[in-house]
């Protein structure tokens, strides 16, 4: 049964910026001061356009403790790091550039293999750095995520069949509709083990889908960003009122 999410609608981009940043430096604070670490999976798109300067400058840069985090991405292209649509390139220059995270803790997917061997790897690394245990799902502190406007969200798209995985953590998506068409991506399981989920909308091109996928009195199998549904942690978004004009 879908759980309603809570629904942050902000003024402006500005606004979104300023408060997304907000929820992440809390959860991050609180997890580390628990935890002694807070590991966060980052989509690609616009997100680290809205967090990754808000983030890098002060007030909020000076105030994080930096060290604690554990960085990874839920999904990547299979393209060059030095590419500028590798999602860690530009996490790189947005974000990391102006923060002091251990370079051993940004955890890159690594692209010089063939996409299924990336794949693999990206599971070993989440095995070893996260460590759930036999037979048990990595769960994340905080996954943060994008909708498409064809709903789909990381590089799950609909009626793929990477959307009816559940066995595989990271799989490796060769046909994707949208380019470039070679991606790897973390998987449901995965996603809805987190103990945080939360999604990041802006600007008018959001507004059609974002109707779709916040309407819960119907049936919407065909996007992707509806199978998102924590079975056991808190389902935000985070949007601005141009996303949510038609909501």
């Amino acid at each position: 049964m879908d759980r309603r999410p809570k629904v942050n609608i902000l003024a402006n981009r500005d606004a979104l910026s300023a408060a997304l940043s907000a929820h992440v430096v809390r959860l991050a604070a609180m997890t580390v001061a628990s935890q002694g670490r807070f590991c966060v999976a980052l989509s690609g798109g616009s997100l680290m356009d809205i967090i990754g300067p808000s983030l890098g400058s002060n007030p909020l840069r000076d105030t994080v403790n930096w060290s604690g985090w554990h960085v990874f991405w839920v999904d990547e292209r299979w393209v060059p790091w030095s590419s500028p649509e590798s999602n860690y390139g530009h996490a790189q220059r947005q974000f990391f550039n102006r923060v002091s995270i251990p370079d051993e803790q940004i955890h890159a997917a690594d692209v010089s293999l063939n996409p299924s061997e990336t794949a693999q790897t990206y599971e070993s690394i989440l095995a070893t750095v996260l460590q759930p245990g036999a037979g048990r799902v990595p769960r994340f502190d905080l996954v943060l995520l994008g909708v498409g406007e064809d709903g789909h969200t990381a590089s799950l798209f609909p009626s793929h069949p990477a959307l009816n995985e559940n066995r595989r953590w990271v799989v490796p998506v060769v046909d994707a509709p949208n380019p470039p068409p070679v991606r790897i991506t973390m998987t449901l399981p995965v996603i809805n083990n987190a103990r945080h989920v939360t999604f990041v909308a802006a600007g008018p091109g959001k507004a059609n889908i974002l109707s779709k996928v916040l309407n819960y009195n119907l049936q919407q199998p065909e996007l992707p960003a509806r199978y998102v549904n924590p079975s056991n942690g808190e389902l935000q978004w985070f949007v601005d009122r141009a996303a949510a004009a038609e909501c």
